[in-house]
């Protein structure tokens, strides 16, 4: 996905009201995780997550040490997490795996995930190929409580009406990137 001017004006704004939000960073070392969805081709991996690097870097000085969680989130599979160093991602060699899968993802699978393993993580950024299912609203609820809402953005490449409605109801940031 490229960004257009207005998205990464958009994204931008999304990182600093995140970074901004009362109890969150406060400075030296940020601690990042970047969520890549398994059903994304390998050419929108890649793109996505250089466009990503390149607007971080040149939002802030913030971005320049960070440390930066790659979670790979993959139908029927436990999200594979490992470290990678920002400029890594403007590069694209970091992809494990090299085709993408077919299958239904949950909601609740990342968030529950996220709350045990990427808490710490002052950003959470999810890049999805859209129509992500929810098993248990509910449950997707008590995991984004009390912080974990609010250090997310969820981008999304095609409309994804059941986590949009969902996300604006726990006032979550959405993005529809093209």
């Amino acid at each position: 996905m490229k960004f257009s001017l207005v998205e990464r004006q958009r994204f931008k704004q999304q990182v600093e009201r995140v970074l901004h939000v009362p109890g969150n960073y406060t400075g030296g070392i940020l601690e990042m995780a970047l969520v890549l969805d398994g059903r994304l081709s390998k050419e929108a991996v890649k793109e996505t997550a250089a466009e990503i690097a390149k607007t971080l870097k040149q939002h802030s000085e913030v971005f320049r040490n960070v440390r930066l969680n790659l979670v790979e989130w993959r139908p029927g599979e436990k999200p594979n997490c490992r470290v990678i160093a920002l400029p890594v991602l403007m590069m694209g060699n970091f992809m494990e795996h090299e085709e993408s899968c077919k299958g239904d993802l949950y909601a609740d699978d990342l968030f529950r995930y996220l709350r045990l393993f990427q808490a710490r993580s002052k950003l959470i950024l999810i890049v999805t190929a859209g129509t992500v299912q929810m098993q248990d609203e509910e449950e997707c609820r008590k995991a984004l409580k009390p912080f974990l809402g609010r250090k997310c953005i969820w981008m999304a490449a095609d409309q994804e009406p059941v986590m949009e409605s969902f996300l604006q109801k726990e006032r979550c940031h959405y993005s529809i990137f093209s």
